[in-house]
């Protein structure tokens, strides 16, 4: 490689980049000028809104049984207000001293509460009326119990017969809001004196907090608490400005040219293609640091001038093996996200699909980058050989000044590998023809239908998913376990496929694999379904002793899937029958018709099992159900049929209903149980190989 032509190139590209308003603007203006901004703007608000809310006088109503004394609890709050708030900090003092409240007597409390004539209203409820309500809500609690929502562990036990004072109020609006959060803080305080004065009138020595005191005393220094702290994120934040960063340039780096015409003159040129990368790497790379070090520095200013305040306790301590540990492991990590921006670049056509591409790229990429998050993960795990995740991990270590030296040895010379990988990628994939002439994806756009099917296909699965979460967030009525489960199978893999399939005018037939199968591999099929349940016990007990789940988020998952007062008829349906079919069309159907021209068997097998892992949205759930859906694709990829698929899927689930039912402890047996599965489960593979029918207009396997 010609380093002197490297560098003219490097000049050239920088060159080009300073030209461009929109990287300067993006890259420079934004970080340096809004984001400050934008911080004070922001402070700016909240302090006028705070102020704002000081001045009102709030008006209210009280209404109910007992709503003469709840207005003696109010006149006592008047007389106490500037004496509750001593164990509170200095804004909460000031916002109960400063709290103004005027009665509103009136027939209709809720009408004026919804027309703003007041801002909130109490209803004092006498003990019988709180029985009752109790009563109700602990019905519906039932209720929703047996549609498998999970109880509430923290649920206060209500003593029988106390009153009970509601206050009303409306969560949309600032001042009904804030009214309601300060007068039931006075309340509260009401009521912690109104104790305190009982309690010294039947002679109790002291007040209830000083019968036992408790005090905490934490063996780690400031410096290891702050860098804790600061460790888990560093990873993730410093990934997320140099993906940011870099993609700025990256996407003009290739796919820019590529629309301007002028990545062709490149290629022509003398450079070899290695020299065009190196210099388009270092490109992405240095304005990818640069931008880190523009934003580092703005974090340091904006805490300088007291626009970010840090905690009173938050003290950082990097000695010097710490900052050279950082670097040894953090260069890699720049390596490796400059080729992947340049891969994704070079893999769009035009400056708009490269911006569609990084998104997915990006979100995957920062996952990896929170693994320090996650509890119990130590660097002696296999997370230290598991690229990206493993950085995270060890830098939340160093933080701590925790220097485990061969395991941070093991993670840089992986990150090193997986970077100089990448790297020879990216190269690659600028030495091919297509990168300058029409692509398969061009022709898809001419021919539409089934090839314009497999250039959308990961869109509309990146969308379901996207409504998946949407809607188990932010639709109550599907909240339940039952009503969400009906929803996906029925909507999301039944649905979907169904819009997909009439808008691409697919065959239905070839588009869900509805074809025979030979009579023998049914043999190989059935023998599969008990061996390849337990192998995929035996790789969850494998990934929980590197990821661990705890025993409580297990058996609150199980509580959730078999509630006891369910017909047994109901649980195989929902759990085995429904999920068998709607999600083998969704996946093994319309996805992997979708995809088999874009992988060969083996990536094709690996990425529609992942994708079905991901939709299974828990975190523990996820290696289990991708390694199952690993071997439904496989089966279907032998059989050239989506029925064997359905067969196994409905059976395996089946056994995991009938396993919880039981109370068989299929995640305790011996290892050799397992090892043994695994034999069986290896036979049955080879005996749907030796009569396969393979799936139709595959991708041809590497030679």
């Amino acid at each position: 490689m010609n380093w002197r032509i490297v560098r003219l190139l490097l000049a050239n590209e920088l060159k080009m980049l300073v030209r461009d308003r929109r990287t300067v603007v993006v890259s420079i203006v934004l970080p340096v000028f809004i984001m400050p901004l934008m911080l004070l703007g922001t402070r700016f608000v909240q302090e006028r809104r705070a102020d704002s809310l000081r001045r009102v006088t709030y008006k209210y109503s009280i209404a109910g049984a007992e709503a003469k004394k709840a207005r003696a609890l109010v006149e006592k709050a008047r007389e106490i207000a500037s004496q509750l708030p001593e164990e509170g900090d200095g804004d909460r003092k000031s916002d109960l001293a400063d709290f103004k409240f005027e009665e509103v007597r009136t027939d209709d409390p809720e009408g004026d509460l919804k027309a703003k004539k007041i801002h909130f209203y109490l209803e004092a409820l006498s003990g019988e009326e709180a029985d009752a309500l109790a009563h109700e809500e602990a019905r519906k609690q039932q209720a929703e119990e047996q549609e498998g929502e999970r109880p509430d562990p923290l649920r206060p036990v209500r003593v029988a017969g106390v009153p009970l004072i509601r206050i009303h109020f409306q969560g949309d609006q600032d001042e009904s809001n804030a009214g309601r959060g300060r007068v039931q803080r006075l309340l509260a305080g009401v009521r912690r004196v109104r104790s305190e004065e009982i309690l010294r009138g039947r002679g109790f020595p002291a007040e209830p907090k000083q019968i036992v005191e408790v005090e905490s005393r934490s063996l780690a220094t400031p410096g290891q608490v702050s860098g804790s702290f600061v460790g888990r994120f560093l990873t993730f934040f410093l990934f997320m400005l140099m993906l940011s960063g870099g993609s700025v340039v990256a996407m003009d780096s290739i796919a820019g040219e590529k629309e301007r015409g002028s990545l062709e003159t490149l290629l022509t040129t003398a450079a070899r293609r290695a020299e065009i990368v190196a210099a388009k790497q270092l490109s992405i790379l240095a304005v990818a640091l640069g931008i880190t070090f523009i934003q580092v520095a703005n974090i340091l200013v904006y805490l300088t001038f007291k626009v970010i305040e840090l905690p009173k306790d938050f003290v950082i301590e990097i000695p010097p093996a710490a900052v050279l540990t950082l670097l040894l492991l953090y260069t890699p990590v720049a390596v490796l996200v400059a080729s992947v921006l340049l891969m994704v670049s070079a893999y769009a056509k035009t400056y708009k699909e490269a911006q569609f591409y990084f998104f997915p790229v990006n979100l995957v990429c920062l996952v990896f980058a929170l693994a320090s998050v996650l509890p119990g993960v130590s660097l002696r795990s296999a997370i230290a050989v598991v690229p990206l995740a493993n950085v995270s991990v060890a830098v939340r270590e160093v933080m701590v000044g925790k220097y485990d030296w061969p395991m941070i040895a093991l993670t840089f010379l992986v990150m090193a590998l997986t970077s100089f990988g990448i790297a020879r990628a990216s190269t690659r994939m600028l030495s091919k023809e297509r990168l300058i002439t029409a692509s398969e994806s061009d022709v898809a756009d001419l021919e539409g239908g089934a090839s314009l099917f497999s250039k959308h296909v990961l869109r509309w699965y990146a969308l379901l998913w996207a409504v998946m979460f949407a809607v188990a967030a932010n639709i109550p009525q599907l909240a339940t376990f039952r009503r969400q489960l009906l929803f996906n199978e029925i909507v999301i893999f039944l649905g979907a496929p169904a819009l997909m399939i009439w808008k691409y005018r697919l065959n239905w037939r070839d588009a869900l694999a509805l074809r025979g199968v030979n009579p023998m591999a049914w043999i190989g099929v059935l023998l599969s379904i008990p061996s390849g349940h337990l192998v995929g016990i035996g790789v969850f007990r494998l990934a929980n002793i590197f990821v661990p789940v705890s025993e409580r988020v297990l058996e609150q998952f199980s509580r959730s899937i078999l509630p006891g007062d369910v017909p047994l008829w109901q649980l195989f349906f929902f759990l085995s029958v429904l999920p068998a079919v709607c999600e083998e069309i969704g996946f093994r159907g319309t996805l992997l018709y979708g995809l088999r021209r874009k992988f060969r068997p083996a990536a094709l097998a690996l990425v529609v099992g992942t994708v079905f892992g991901l939709f299974h949205v828990a975190l523990f759930r996820i290696i289990p159900t991708g390694f199952l859906g690993v071997i439904l694709t496989a089966i279907a990829l032998l059989t050239g049929s989506i029925f064997p698929g359905m067969v196994v899927h409905a059976g395996n689930n089946a056994f995991g209903v009938w396993a919880g039912l039981q109370e068989f402890p299929l995640g305790r047996l011996d290892w050799w149980i397992y090892v043994a599965a695994g034999i069986v489960f290896a036979l049955s593979f080879y005996i749907v190989y030796r009569n396969r029918t393979p799936y139709p207009g595959l991708r041809a396997p590497r030679r």
